[in-house]
């Protein structure tokens, strides 16, 4: 027999439709030639036919499925791996740093570190003040020459500074060594002084020194108090006594005259004289009336620091009644308590060069003292001397 297949047919232009599979048994007369072999043709034997439902057009989603419906024991046991194995890494890293954080120690950030040995210094925050009285009373002085000065306790203090820990259990003391330069710099500074140079004068041929010449006092080393505050700040907290020295070293003074000055005012409250200088030149000379033997004018080398064109001037006469001089004219104050050169109106002019009559300032003439305050500028030396 022979089969007869039909083959599909189109509809439209992408769907097949399925056709019935045909299988048609024909049946062939006896022949007479007998040499040709014929091959006997099972009826149950078909030719396959390609179908939508065949695998080769199945999405590759279900051939997933399938394959892995297929091999189910296969997946499930390559599953098991990947999780068992993610699960131990997992475990591993927790336990491991559970581990290692009760190994380590425990950090507070706002804690600071202080390590600098002997500089700091830490004590329960209830012992605080007894530890800070008991090193801020301890002996202290500094020798600066021949002359020894106490350091006060507030001095002490102010070389220390407190950090109170996170908690606020502890109290932490901290050295600050240039506080300690610097306090000792000023101390010993007060016994620093510059040298007052020695001047003289000369009037009608005759030379006379209306100054006297004092030698200063200067620090022969200054980097030694600094070396001496880096090495007691490793011991202060141990509150056994703290002494510092440094030498002083002379400073001469100079012989001068009146040309070292660009301007000078010398007055002589003895001769009641007052003598104007430009550049060591004598410009003018005018008679004056100093302090009354009650209230003498100060003696010694002074400036002009304020300058007034009028003022009303009051205090207190010996007897400690009160004074008001109004419309006290051209004032040159040259020391701290009212003493100034300026103008007397209420004096009469037989005064001036005779009688020394005010509480300590250095009067003339209104018409004199407008010059002097006009030619004198602030600065202007003033030298007062008997």
């Amino acid at each position: 027999m022979s089969r007869v297949i039909l083959s599909t047919a189109m509809v439209g232009n992408e769907f097949v439709m399925p056709q019935p599979r045909l299988s048609i048994a024909v049946t062939k007369p006896a022949t007479s030639l007998t040499s040709i072999p014929v091959q006997a043709v099972s009826t149950q034997e078909f030719i396959p036919v390609i179908t939508p439902n065949d695998p080769a057009r199945r999405a590759p989603l279900a051939q997933l499925i399938d394959i892995l419906h297929r091999y189910s024991l296969a997946t499930f046991a390559l599953l098991f791996l990947l999780v068992g194995s993610t699960g131990v890494q997992v475990g591993g890293n927790y336990w491991s740093a559970r581990t290692l954080g009760k190994s380590k120690p425990v950090v507070n950030l706002k804690t600071t570190a202080h390590s600098i040995v002997g500089l700091n210094l830490s004590v329960p925050s209830d012992q605080l003040q007894a530890k800070l009285e008991t090193i801020t009373s301890q002996p202290a002085s500094l020798t600066v020459g021949d002359q020894t000065a106490p350091i006060s306790p507030s001095t002490i203090k102010s070389w220390l500074q407190i950090t109170p820990d996170a908690k606020g259990s502890k109290q932490y003391i901290h050295i600050k060594a240039d506080s300690i330069s610097k306090s000792l710099a000023e101390l010993a500074n007060k016994y620093v002084r510059g040298p007052v140079d020695q001047v003289s004068v000369t009037h009608d041929g005759s030379s006379a020194i209306v100054v006297a010449g004092i030698n200063g006092t200067k620090l022969s080393d200054p980097g030694t108090l600094v070396n001496q505050a880096a090495g007691v700040a490793k011991t202060v907290m141990d509150a056994k006594g703290l002494q510092f020295t440094t030498p002083l070293e002379s400073v001469p003074f100079q012989a001068i005259t009146p040309a070292a000055f660009n301007k000078l005012i010398e007055v002589n409250v003895v001769a009641k004289q007052m003598y104007l200088y430009d550049n060591g030149q004598l410009t003018r000379s005018y008679p004056i009336s100093a302090g009354a033997a009650q209230t003498p004018t100060p003696i010694g080398e002074y400036h002009i620091y304020s300058k007034l064109s009028v003022q009303d001037m009051k205090g207190f006469n010996p007897n400690g009644t009160k004074y008001l001089q109004p419309h006290v004219r051209w004032i040159n104050y040259f020391l701290p308590g009212g003493y100034a050169v300026h103008g007397n109106y209420w004096r009469p002019l037989n005064f001036f060069g005779a009688v020394n009559s005010s509480h300590g300032c250095v009067s003339l003439p209104e018409d004199q003292a407008k010059w002097v305050y006009d030619w004198a500028p602030l600065g202007t030396t003033v030298i007062t001397h008997r």
